[in-house]
């Protein structure tokens, strides 16, 4: 398993796709500080407030979204280079293979939500520094990069059920994409705890004023049961015949359509 991970960390360092992680990342937090300045009013642009929104923009926005992307794109290289092949003659099942992806796209969150981060810090010390102290600096860390990994957290089971498919993913980004959307409607409100991208927010004591009451029991059970589920969908993985065999009858059905 660690070499599967060793191997994956390895790739990416061929792909240009984690670049988009980067800019949805450094897009969060340049679209936290137009919202805080131009919304503040006669209020002080405070780095708390700030690192606030730079998180409520990663989970409803550019984390869900960036996750998936990223995480299905390296399973379906895999399918796309017929790597896939080679790789299980060695022998690795293709739900072992699965796990060692799901958790290497588990240290690129880490380091993403570590930029956002830095991110938050450098902008925040240039447009929001009132009031900006170790103990803020240190909390916008902790939730900033709690709130990330819950959201990678959210978003396995897509990566998991779309990653058995070839050329299936982008289904998945776009399905995260509104599934994060749809926290903003959610987050602040009753259903928070049980919608499983903003069940973070109450485990971190995420507080943007509104003086929610969080119920983190309730979250962590939410976020509990998505990983029972995402266990589900790769003990259910379909093995690597089958998959192909799926795949080029697709394939096949779709040059008949094309020619006629």
């Amino acid at each position: 398993m660690l070499d599967i991970i060793t191997t994956e960390f390895q790739k990416i360092k061929r792909y240009n796709i984690l670049w988009i992680g980067v800019v949805a990342v450094l897009f969060s937090a340049l679209l936290a500080v137009f919202q805080v300045v131009s919304s503040h009013g006669s209020d002080p642009l405070t780095y708390e407030s700030f690192a606030n929104g730079v998180i409520w923009n990663n989970f409803s926005l550019s984390f869900p979204f960036g996750i998936t992307l990223i995480g299905g794109y390296l399973i379906n290289r895999e399918y796309t280079d017929q790597t896939l092949k080679n790789i299980l003659t060695v022998p690795i099942s293709l739900r072992k293979l699965l796990v060692g992806k799901l958790i290497a796209v588990g240290g690129i969150a880490v380091l993403l939500s570590l930029f956002s981060f830095l991110c938050t810090f450098i902008l925040g010390l240039l447009f929001c520094n009132i009031n900006i102290s170790v103990t803020l600096i240190v909390k916008s860390l902790v939730q900033i990069l709690s709130v990330n990994l819950y959201c990678y957290v959210a978003v396995l089971p897509i990566i998991a059920y779309f990653g058995r498919k070839q050329n299936a993913f982008l289904t998945g980004v776009g399905i995260a994409f509104v599934y994060g959307f749809c926290g903003v409607f959610v987050a602040g409100r009753n259903l928070t705890d049980f919608y499983p991208i903003t069940a973070g927010l109450g485990l971190v004591g995420y507080n943007n004023g509104a003086g929610t009451v969080y119920q983190p029991l309730i979250g962590a059970m939410t976020l509990i049961v998505i990983l029972i589920l995402t266990t589900i969908l790769l003990v259910f993985t379909p093995n690597y015949d089958k998959v192909m065999t799926i795949s080029k009858k697709k394939g096949i059905k779709h040059k008949k359509y094309s020619h006629k």
